[in-house]
């Protein structure tokens, strides 16, 4: 099997920092657009950009000479903040089973996952695909607007390039422009927490203690299915249902579970999308709402999720809107729906960077963030004061601009030319769509990206699978 050149795990942390020293953009920057900020909206507003972080925003900004200034005439919003992804699985196609499960434990041992899913996917990394798989998937992160990740490799940190942030890699994190002295603790990922032994209870309940935060997978099934249910008191004897932690999927959880998450601080991270292809069905999000449980959005991973959080607020605006009764006829007032536009954008978002302590940090265009930002393009018809439905009903496509620690990324070859200077940039086609993608900051010398896509894609032929593509398109 095609074996790729993999990176020595020795030196990374001072190869982040000066990867990290050498690209931080140092000349201000400003972008002109309509700004989506935690308090308004400003229709013809500028973000100041310098050293990786947000110096001012407003529509009246007095900017340094030097600045270089970028009309958008787009949308400029926070970068997304997944928190629930399995990245080096995204590399695979759609799967779509032919029957609904009732929790995750069914589908797990059935043989066409193992066919399809779990025998090719040990083989990749066995074979020394693990950090190539990353690299994919983070570039597929990207493209759908995220500035921030969680669920890349444990065993391998060296495999978080320094594309995305790894919010779940401690390296990346602490040493990472905007987020340096802020004041968390470590970010925990774990799968199957009622797995977990003494030693990772005390471990996790350390990290807790130190302002961290320990996101789990927990109720994972059929909204009625009594086995996943029973993980929520399970978890709880364990001494887990504690603030900082946050539970994925939740599936089966009934409205007095959310109301005891609240009372003990605990967050709720839902994937309607996953949830609803496996199990027909999701998460009473309506309840955690209603019992003021912060609520995060995120995509779970590409076979039975979206392929990013652009996707996934796409999806769940589709599903908000098919909860809504039949219209009565007039002079009754339309029937509003259980989910604002807004809440569903804050969920990818602010409270998304509220769950792991990273609040005032990230998810927000303020004063003194992280330079973590998403320039999308404006819906037709859509009016400048209500930003919103566009950013839930955007595609891929619509991306012109991504922006990580004040460092362009991603986005339209003329705003990427702008700003990224002599800087060399690679060609992608997103849906038919010309962009263009910087690897300024990764850590060592990496081949062309598609020569990675090649690599992978031979790999998975030797199984039988094609390499996913980075963008499911309508056209």
């Amino acid at each position: 099997m095609l074996r790729p050149s993999c990176r020595r795990p020795q030196g990374c942390l001072l190869a982040l920092f000066l990867a990290l020293s050498a690209h931080t953009q140092q000349h201000p920057v400003a972008l002109t657009g309509t700004l989506v900020t935690p308090d308004e909206v400003i229709p013809d507003g500028t973000v100041l950009i310098e050293h990786g972080l947000i110096r001012e925003v407003g529509a009246h900004v007095a900017l340094p000479a030097g600045t270089t200034v970028m009309n958008t005439g787009g949308i400029i919003a926070p970068g997304l903040i997944d928190l629930h992804n399995h990245l080096t699985w995204n590399v695979f196609p759609r799967w779509k089973p032919i029957e609904e499960f009732g929790s995750r434990y069914d589908w797990q041992q059935k043989p066409v996952y193992n066919v399809l899913m779990t025998a090719p996917h040990r083989a990749l990394i066995d074979e020394g695909f693990e950090c190539d798989a990353e690299r994919y998937a983070e570039v597929k992160a990207i493209t759908e607007g995220e500035t921030s990740v969680v669920g890349g490799s444990a065993t391998h940190p060296e495999c978080n390039r320094g594309l995305a942030r790894n919010l779940d890699d401690p390296s990346e994190l602490n040493s990472a422009p905007g987020l340096t002295g802020a004041a968390h603790g470590p970010v925990l990922y774990n799968v199957f927490p009622l797995q977990m032994t003494q030693d990772e209870v005390a471990a996790a309940k350390k990290a807790l203690d130190a302002h961290g935060a320990l996101l789990i997978h927990l109720a994972e099934g059929a909204p009625n299915d009594a086995s996943a249910a029973r993980e929520f008191m399970m978890l709880k004897g364990r001494g887990l249902l504690v603030p900082g932690v946050s539970f994925i999927h939740a599936v089966a959880l009934k409205p007095d579970n959310f109301q005891e998450m609240k009372s003990a601080s605990v967050g709720f991270i839902w994937s309607p999308r996953s949830n609803i292809e496996l199990y027909g069905g999701t998460a009473n999000v309506v309840a955690a709402l209603r019992a003021g449980v912060t609520t995060a959005l995120a995509p779970d991973w590409s076979p039975t999720g979206s392929d990013g959080l652009l996707g996934e607020l796409q999806y769940a605006a589709t599903w908000v809107a098919a909860q809504l009764p039949a219209p009565a006829p007039p002079p009754a007032p339309p029937p509003q729906p259980i989910l604002t536009d807004h809440q569903l954008f804050d969920m990818a978002t602010l409270s998304a960077a509220s769950l792991v302590h990273l609040d005032h940090h990230l998810g927000a265009i303020e004063k003194n963030a992280a330079a973590d930002l998403l320039v999308l393009r404006r819906q037709a018809g859509q009016p400048p004061a209500n930003p919103w439905w566009s950013l839930d009903h955007a595609s891929p496509e619509d991306v012109e601009l991504v922006i990580i620690g004040g460092e362009p990324v991603y986005g339209d070859p003329a705003p990427m030319r702008q700003l990224a200077g002599s800087a060399p940039l690679e060609p992608l086609t997103i849906c038919g769509a010309e962009k263009r993608i910087s690897f300024a900051s990764e850590l060592q010398p990496q081949p062309s990206f598609s020569e990675t896509e090649t690599r992978l894609q031979t790999a998975l032929r030797e199984w039988g699978r094609n390499l996913a593509p980075l963008a499911e398109c309508t056209q």
